[in-house]
């Protein structure tokens, strides 16, 4: 999946940190502050093997609504755009809606091909190996549970 970036304020030192993650936040929630090194929960990340995948990730019809309101949302901008310009006027906030739209709209149409191929499930997979392998590590397993995680 797509490369996002995650930001944060560690709760010791207040210092923000940055870091690249997937699309998902599939990965330990146990975060590390690079300024202090303290160790703390981050919620937003999720330990899949105890968590479970979020729902949007196995769902093709989602992103296929997405796709096609975003699309309509595109064509009714763009006929807007049109009758404000044949009459002499128009607004670029209604172009940039337009634009935005049929970009979103591509994103959702993309998403929704990488789950019908599998492509998807592939990645789920190598994310609950990963998981899986966290939680092979006692000592993970103990953070974990004194971070409040029912493991």
């Amino acid at each position: 999946m797509t490369i996002s970036v995650v930001e944060w304020t560690c709760p010791e030192c207040k210092t923000k940190n940055r870091e690249t993650c997937n699309a998902w936040m599939y990965d330990s929630p146990i975060r590390q502050c690079k300024a202090c090194r303290s160790e703390y929960l981050e919620r937003r990340f999720l330990e899949v093997a105890i968590d479970g995948f979020d729902p949007r990730s196995n769902n093709p019809k989602f992103y296929m609504k997405g796709a096609l309101f975003l699309l309509l949302l595109a064509l009714v901008d763009g006929g807007l755009a049109l009758y404000q310009y044949m009459n002499g006027y128009y607004s670029i906030k209604v172009l940039v809606i337009a634009a935005a739209s049929v970009l979103g709209s591509l994103a959702c149409f993309s998403m929704f091909i990488r789950i019908t191929m599998g492509f998807q499930s592939k990645d789920n997979e190598k994310y609950m190996a990963e998981s899986k392998a966290r939680l092979a590590d006692p000592a993970y397993v103990e953070k974990l549970r004194k971070y409040g995680y029912k493991v």
